[in-house]
């Protein structure tokens, strides 16, 4: 922990008491509570630079970490969502030739996940989003380089990966060879809504990107973390976490009867839902091929991938459900 130590004092001037390490979520390679010596207590995340799949949210940290640190101040977010600590140069992170830090206020709570939501927590969750969606309609900056990307590259990617998957063997190849047909469908599908009903689509907001049950923590208020993907987009960005969610159908009706000026649409919460899941399946089967995962990282990502593919399968062939 030495090391840590002195990044806190160099960069942060924080003399931390003791450090522990803590869940930290997908994107980090490890995380930390940090305790200094006047007993507050810190959030401390680091990132792989080198790793594919986290250097879009490396990246993407002096886009992002202002526009949190602006949104955790205002009225209507304060408690409701992490706050970032800068450096004492004023910079949101810290970098060493192979990792990068960034450091938040410490949350004490709970995390439900995402089948462990109540009612009472997706409520709020609700009007958490609403809040948010309605600040980023009035934002007294512009915010550059959060603006959502439509290219879907990941689409190409995993198109790519589908057309060569006969060449390939092992368990990967054995999983997701039988549906390859599928997943081709599921992405002109998804490239289809994109020109259609994506494209073009006003009014946008600031949306999180990621509002599901791992990444809220119960504390006196229900807190929003783990802001990686934060962008401005239409609403149903993040309101389509509903089908993932136990009370979903609360938390649109909640969304509702909060912005009472915005309609919901249904084809555009289509196009999410199947869009991350693309995305999900494209992001565990890189993960799986590029990262060297270990053994049992590999049953893991398997098994990310067989749900990614049965949820497809469910999303493609029922779209009704979603209008």
């Amino acid at each position: 922990m030495s090391t840590l130590n002195l990044l806190l004092k160099s960069a942060y001037g924080i003399i931390s008491e003791f450090i522990l390490p803590t869940p930290g979520g997908f994107s980090t390679k490890a995380a930390y509570r940090v305790v200094d010596v006047a007993g507050l207590e810190f959030f401390l995340k680091v990132y792989d630079k080198s790793l594919p799949t986290t250097r879009f949210f490396v990246e993407r940290i002096d886009f992002y970490m202002p526009v949190l640190n602006w949104l955790s101040r205002t009225p209507a977010l304060c408690g409701r969502i992490l706050t970032p600590i800068q450096t004492q140069s004023g910079t949101y992170k810290v970098e060493t030739d192979s990792d990068v830090y960034v450091l938040f206020l410490f949350v004490k709570g709970n995390v439900p996940g995402i089948q462990g939501m109540t009612h009472a927590q997706t409520m709020e969750l609700a009007e958490t989003l609403a809040l948010l969606h309605n600040i980023g309609e009035t934002t007294p900056f512009e915010f550059y380089g959060l603006d959502e990307d439509i290219s879907l590259s990941f689409c190409k990617q995993l198109t790519n990966f589908l057309n060569n998957v006969n060449v390939k063997c092992g368990a990967l190849y054995e999983l997701v060879s039988p549906h390859v047909e599928l997943l081709h469908s599921a992405i002109q599908i998804t490239l289809q809504l994109r020109d259609t009903t994506r494209l073009g689509y006003s009014p946008l907001v600031l949306c999180h990107g990621d509002a599901h049950g791992n990444n809220v923590i119960q504390s006196e208020h229900l807190v929003l973390a783990d802001w990686e993907d934060l962008r401005r987009a239409p609403a149903e960005a993040d309101l389509f976490i509903y089908a993932w969610h136990p009370h979903g159908d609360t938390l649109l009706a909640t969304y509702a009867a909060i912005r009472r000026g915005y309609n919901i649409n249904r084809e555009l919460l289509y196009f999410y839902v199947l869009r991350r899941r693309i995305e999900d399946v494209w992001v565990d089967i890189q993960r799986m091929t590029e990262e060297n995962p270990d053994e049992a990282e590999k049953k893991q990502l398997l098994n990310f991938i067989c749900q990614g593919i049965e949820e497809i399968q469910k999303v493609y062939r029922n779209k009704s459900i979603f209008l």
